[in-house]
Parts: C-alpha cells; structure tokens; sequence
C-alpha cells in the first residue's frame, strides 16, 4: 500500500536524523507509555501479540531494537551512570514517537525484559510511564532456561555472569558451575535487580506469571489490562480470539518440574537461590 510506503520512508527519515544526533527529544504526552518487564521467560511475546490485537491506537512490542541488553548488564555493573542509561533510552526510542504520532497511536507498550537492571532510569525517561513487573517462580525459570542454549557454547548473546560483580559471592565460583547452578544464579540476580527498583516504585504493579497464564480466570491479565486503562469486555473478546496457543514456549524440557527434582538439584537452587525466593515470594517451597 501507498501509504506503508510512506511510513516506511519517514521512519528511514527520522533513523537518519537520529544517526546524526538532528532528531531532537521527543514529547511523549500524547501517547500512553507501558513497560512490561521481567526475568524473561515470562511470556512477553504473548503480550506483544495479545495488545496487538486491539484497535490501532494500541501498539505494542516485544524488545525492539536497540533492546538495551548491552546498555542493561553495564549499568548493572556500574560501568555506565545514571543519567547516561535514562539518555540512552530517551534518545534510543525518538523513532518510535515519530512514528506512533504519525499514526495517532494512543497507547504503547513494551515487553522488554532487558529493562531488568534499569527500571530507575526508564522512569527518568518517561516520567509518566506505567511500569508491569512480572515474576515467575525461580524454579519454573530455571526449568524453562535449561530447554535453550544459555551458558552453552552455542549461545550467542552476553549474558550476565557472576565473574563481572567482583563483590558476588559466586564469582570465584563461576567456572566450576554447572548449567544449572548459573541460569539459577541468573535468575535471583535478575530478579534481585528487578525487585529492589520496584520497592516504592509509584504507578507501577506486580503480577505473577502463574496468575495471568495458570489461573483459571486468568486474573493476573486482567489486573494488567485493568491497570492499563483497558476494558474487561474488550480484554476478554481477544483472549478468546488468541485461544490457548503459547507463544515462545520450549519445544522439550530437559529437566522435570521442581517438584520431581532429585535431592541435588533442589540444594544447588536452595543454595543459591533458596533465601530470595523465601525472602520475596510465597511460592510453596520444596522441602
């Protein structure tokens, strides 16, 4: 169509601008903001499809690029200040605006579980974002993550070790752990970030993975929905529309649910992971 041609030649336009620094800050206060964030594993490709199903003053996306993973672990580290990470952002997501006022785009949301380590400077830069914080029992994470290629010599993304927190209390120990201990410590840490930026954190909720996917009513997306500004009737028509089909999921899982974990796995997660889960959640916990 004319018209996608169109918009396709602007937002190569306003790339271009934003390349030689000519694409100046955004105002954002016509369009609604949303960030979904998480561990990963969560389910926020769902999310992606899900809202995109609503009328087309809802956009929604799932990690666009720049996803922010470099710029996420190096803040993590210290390695990148404050305001250089909520800059980065702002500056990283002027296309996007561009592009969603041309098309009078009323609300957007963002899964991105990249964000774990920089929700502070998120908020810097959309002040008047609502922040989704969604948690998933760490043993079900765990399950999830050995199923893919983390910590093989097959996996091409820079993930977060311990070796790059000298002060972690696992990083003399890294090079000896198995798959299982380090997607374990992968997600405590993860989730450790997630969960201390959250603590007072306003216009912001968190909702279990369990609650949106297992319940029978699916409460916990309607709570997100709810929150967003989004009404029952209509959430409800495009959950049917959807149906059951999963999104992302791991097609085998290597190891079984932790509830048929042998006495080794559970002490290498209880270990490692065993006082945050306790600390945070109430998650039945194994014994």
């Amino acid at each position: 169509m004319l018209q996608d041609r169109i918009d396709s030649s602007l937002k190569k336009i306003d790339k271009k601008l934003l390349q030689y620094n000519l694409l100046p800050q955004q105002d954002w206060n016509s369009i609604e903001q949303v960030f979904i964030i998480s561990t990963g594993r969560t389910g926020t490709q769902f999310f992606a499809r899900f809202f995109n199903q609503f009328p087309d003053d809802v956009k929604s996306l799932h990690e666009p690029s720049p996803d922010f993973l470099s710029l996420a672990i190096n803040y993590a580290r210290g390695r990148v200040d404050f305001e250089t990470a909520a800059k980065e952002i702002e500056r990283n997501r002027r296309v996007f605006c561009c592009e969603f006022k041309r098309k009078r785009v009323r609300l957007y949301i963002e899964s991105n579980n990249r964000f774990f380590s920089l929700m502070h400077p998120l908020r810097k830069a959309f002040p008047d974002s609502k922040i989704i914080y969604i948690v998933r029992d760490g043993r079900d994470y765990v399950r999830s993550g050995m199923s893919r290629r983390w910590y093989t010599e097959n996996d091409k993304l820079p993930r977060m070790q311990a070796t790059m927190f000298p002060d972690d209390p696992y990083a003399s120990q890294w090079e000896h752990m198995s798959r299982f201990e380090k997607i374990t410590w992968r997600w405590q840490k993860k989730d450790g970030f997630i969960n201390n930026d959250f603590q007072g954190l306003e216009n912001a909720i968190k909702v279990k993975f369990e609650d949106i996917f297992y319940d029978p009513d699916r409460k916990g997306l309607f709570e997100i929905t709810r929150f967003i500004g989004l009404d029952d009737e209509t959430a409800q028509h495009f959950l049917a529309e959807m149906g059951d089909k999963k999104v992302n999921t791991n097609a085998r899982r290597v190891i079984p649910k932790w509830t048929d974990w042998d006495n080794e796995m559970k002490h290498d997660f209880d270990a490692i992971a065993g006082n945050h889960m306790k600390l945070h959640y109430d998650y039945e916990y194994m014994t």
